[in-house]
């Protein structure tokens, strides 16, 4: 007979998780079948995989959502929309913020053991350089956006709930994920080359983390896994990266773009004259009351002209992550489904 109090994630529990259709979210719903879990999905839109339980759903809708944590040992709340525009869109912190609450409500309610949350590197970020920062560096008293301030916020409730009713929680804090699936980095920068050719922000100098998406979805699974009543991860933080920091034209001009066959500027523009843009491109924003998001904003001219790198060693003391797929294998997984998808130059 087994043991109610046994809170071992080997055991054939339900995981479910949210946001399945994401970049993330996919990456996760894979390896945990690989590893032999029971795995349930959550989304608004149905996956086409017969192998996990699916319920189709809202997270705004807290019905939706408890639903979906009936009988569920683990969740993965991966679910967030990312977008940096300077007006305060009311759907960004009806999802990252009061969908998230849900989340955690429902996860109290329903005696769920564990919920692991994907947070982001961007909740301590203020536009000053962060050079190889860990989980000492505090929450800035003011933003440059408000994607980073409802993660902020979000990551600060899933903390606070551990602990309640024998929910365990930690937060895995992401550096710039990339790989299958992304529909926010290359696009963006792909869409960008397509209509011009940009040049560089800044002296080349600054670093950035970068995590490859199947790095980043086994640490989420490696907490899982570790997190138990009593141990180091409860209520804990945990930034996560894989290789080394690079610059970020480096990396998406050089290691990708120009691999996909298109031309890349070499220019430069100093990082005093692209912040005067991100300035002007946020007032008439605000002015105009636009919903499109500017190309260049103030949080994208700091994240790229300004160090931005983080270190994993906590990660790896508490629970023993290490990237399971190299640099080199990351970028050519990356190429090649940038290629599947058509957003290689075409002749």
């Amino acid at each position: 007979m087994t043991d109610p109090q046994d809170t071992n994630y080997n055991k054939p529990e339900l995981c479910v998780v949210f946001g399945a259709t994401g970049m993330l979210g996919t990456a996760l719903v894979n390896q945990l079948l690989d590893r032999g879990k029971r795995v349930s999905t959550f989304d608004l839109q149905l996956i086409s995989d017969d192998r996990v339980e699916q319920i189709q759903g809202d997270i705004r809708n807290p019905q939706d959502v408890r639903k979906a944590v009936e009988g569920v040992a683990t969740v993965f709340q991966t679910v967030a929309i990312i977008d940096w525009n300077p007006r305060e869109p009311d759907s960004l912190y009806d999802v990252n913020v009061r969908g998230n609450s849900n989340v955690i409500e429902a996860c109290i309610e329903a005696g769920v053991q564990k919920l692991i949350y994907t947070s982001s590197m961007d909740v301590v970020f203020d536009g000053h350089p962060l050079y190889y920062a860990d989980e000492s560096t505090p929450y800035p008293k003011k933003y440059l956006d408000h994607y980073s301030h409802s993660k902020a916020v979000a990551e600060q409730e899933v903390i606070a709930a551990n602990g309640k009713g024998g929910l365990l929680t930690c937060s895995i804090r992401a550096t710039g994920i990339y790989g299958p699936g992304d529909n926010v980095r290359f696009p963006a920068v792909i869409n960008a080359l397509r209509a011009g050719n940009p040049p560089r922000m800044g002296d080349g100098s600054a670093r950035v983390s970068n995590v490859y998406v199947d790095n980043c979805a086994y640490a989420h699974i490696l907490a899982a896994e570790m997190l138990e009543k009593g141990s180091a991860l409860e209520g804990q933080c945990y930034f996560i990266t894989d290789h080394e920091p690079a610059n970020f034209y480096d990396f998406v001009y050089d290691d990708v773009c120009r691999k996909l066959g298109y031309q890349v500027s070499e220019r430069r523009i100093p990082h005093w004259f692209a912040k005067m843009i991100a300035q002007i491109s946020e007032w008439w924003t605000k002015a105009t009351r636009s919903k499109k998001t500017p190309l260049i904003t103030n949080y994208v001219v700091a994240a790229t002209c300004n160090h931005f790198c983080f270190t994993s060693a906590k990660a790896k003391r508490d629970f023993g992550y290490e990237p399971i797929v190299s640099r080199e294998e990351a970028i050519e997984r990356t190429l090649a489904d940038l290629r599947d998808r058509g957003l290689a130059k075409q002749d």
